[in-house]
């Protein structure tokens, strides 16, 4: 009989204990956010029409206004944290932020660190030239310089590339290698090709892709490794958007 109670004990304990540390199964997306009521979206704002500074110094572009739809979808306050770009996953990891939404290209080595989210658009790298220099091809590199963003899948082409077609590469914020185009002090810049487009807008004449599709890519946003259930809830509303019409007037908005 002492056995017996013994064993029923042993057994009460045992379930007891599983409810009790069955925490993490009642967690919920919103105890995964780092201040509750608010979504904080690291954003590096010098990629248009991604995202940009306006000129009250707002920061707007598809991933702004995708940002601002999540969070209305989660029901809670957007806060754009603008940094630069390669120190994005860094403050996801860390918990600065909650989300990076900034254009990331989905890579193997990125998500050793970083949780992705579903694709919310496909994209590739180009090579931009100056229409004054003769830089029309990328045999007219050799011996140039070649810029790409800071950490970016860009950097990841222009290096290797640079081998084969005899340049060297210097990584920086594409809008002030812009300026080193048009001066000559750098022959091109491989970046997506959407910003190729939106620089070759703004600078009429200055500007020229000299090569496309150099790569075929998959933007997504990302999360911190341990914040599944936002992730997994991220993905249902980016899985609605994606398919209603509200996404391809927002694709019209920023990229026609």
């Amino acid at each position: 009989m002492k056995k017996l109670l013994a064993l029923l004990l042993a057994f009460t304990m045992i379930f007891s204990l599983a409810a009790c540390s069955g925490g993490s199964s009642d967690e919920t997306w919103e105890s995964e956010l780092g201040t509750q009521g608010k979504l904080r979206v690291g954003m590096a704002a010098d990629y248009p029409p991604y995202e940009s500074y306006d000129a009250d110094g707002n920061v707007v572009g598809l991933d702004a206004d995708i940002a601002q739809m999540i969070a209305d979808e989660l029901g809670v306050e957007l806060e754009i944290v603008p940094m630069e770009f390669d120190t994005i996953i860094s403050a996801v990891t860390a918990g600065t932020v909650d989300m990076g939404i900034s254009c990331f290209s989905y890579t193997d080595e990125r998500a050793k660190s970083v949780l992705f989210t579903d694709t919310y658009m496909t994209s590739a790298q180009s090579c931009i030239a100056s229409t004054e220099y003769g830089i029309n091809s990328l045999e007219d590199l050799q011996g140039g310089l070649v810029g790409a963003g800071n950490g970016t899948t860009g950097m990841e082409v222009a290096e290797a590339m640079a081998p084969e077609y005899g340049f060297s590469t210097q990584p920086g914020e594409i809008a002030v290698m812009s300026e080193s185009l048009k001066s000559g002090a750098m022959q091109a810049i491989i970046t997506e090709k959407c910003v190729c487009d939106s620089y070759i807008a703004a600078n009429p004449g200055k500007f020229q892709i000299i090569a496309d599709d150099l790569t075929s890519e998959e933007i997504k946003a990302i999360t911190n490794m341990n914040n599944d259930k936002l992730q997994a809830k991220v993905n249902e509303i980016i899985q609605a958007f994606v398919s209603s019409q509200a996404y391809s007037d927002l694709v019209v908005k920023w990229f026609d």
